[in-house]
């Protein structure tokens, strides 16, 4: 019995040891071990053998995640569908590091970096002095992704890179309902690990007034695609409405019955209860048209 238990503790136990698979690696020795790939698996043991003379070799995800299985370990492939082997070369990604740091802080003033990896795809023994990285517009959007660089030859050579990161980005605390204002009651901020994000996530309460397009559970990350600008007129506000006659203009107050935005034509409602149309011009201000 004791046998018994033992052994379905140790598989049991096993499954627990998973680690996320990259889609590239680097190689010095042709011979590919577990702890090449990760760091979570306690046993060590051979996953694959380079093919000799090879620079570069590319093999199914399932085969390694089978491997590990194999092993008692587990592995999470994620959407890796095959992982590409570059052999190591004594380029200095060093430069392209630190470009990707910038870009990375540029777009993510509060983020912390752990680690940058850049992988060449293929064998790249050297590049320009000052080489510079090309990256697409959204580079930003996850921790991992592809740019590339011109060579002497103006031929483009192309790197992946992962991102090891963490940011403080705005959650909410409570749970959000369609036009409520953003403001420091109904958010926190919190650390998280940077992976990706369906938007720009917001680090900071933006300076202009902003309220939510739609509504959020609590402990929602906050990005950009959540919020609209607050109208400088909202419904049911009093509003400062300005006739000119000639020379002379004449202010009184009213009603809006509708939100609006800068120069929006909107509808006003006097205190003897008649309807007219008015343009915004400024704050809880319009002029009668």
């Amino acid at each position: 019995m004791l046998t018994r238990l033992l052994t379905f503790f140790f598989l049991f136990s096993s499954t627990l040891w998973c680690d996320a698979l990259q889609q590239s690696y680097t190689f010095k020795n042709s011979t590919i071990f577990s702890t090449d790939l990760t760091n979570s698996c306690p046993k060590r043991f051979e996953i694959l053998q380079i093919p000799d003379g090879k620079i570069t070799y590319r093999i199914n995800a399932q085969i390694i995640a089978k491997t590990y299985e194999l092993n008692g370990c587990s592995l999470d492939v994620g959407k890796v569908r095959y992982v590409n082997f570059t052999k190591q070369t004594a380029l200095d990604l060093s430069l392209l590091k630190q470009q990707l740091n910038d870009v990375f802080m540029a777009s993510y003033p509060s983020m912390t970096i752990q680690k940058i990896d850049v992988f060449p795809r293929g064998f790249i023994e050297t590049l320009p002095l000052n080489a510079k990285a090309v990256f697409d517009k959204d580079v930003c959007d996850n921790n991992h992704g592809t740019f590339y660089v011109l060579d002497e030859g103006g031929i483009r050579r192309y790197f992946d890179f992962t991102l090891e990161a963490t940011l403080n980005v705005l959650h909410s605390n409570q749970k959000i309902s369609r036009k409520d204002i953003l403001s420091s009651a109904n958010t926190s901020i919190k650390s998280v690990s940077f992976t990706q994000f369906k938007g720009k996530p917001l680090s900071t309460l933006p300076d202009q007034k902003n309220r939510f397009r739609r509504s959020l559970r609590e402990n929602t990350p906050i990005v950009d695609r959540h919020l609209e600008t607050l109208p400088i007129v909202l419904k049911g506000s009093k509003v400062s409405v300005q006739v000119e006659n000639g020379s002379v203009i004449v202010e009184f107050i009213a009603t809006a019955t509708q939100e609006g935005a800068l120069y929006d034509i909107i509808t006003i409602e006097k205190s003897d209860k008649k309807r007219a149309k008015a343009k915004v011009i400024g704050e809880n201000r319009v002029e009668l048209q």
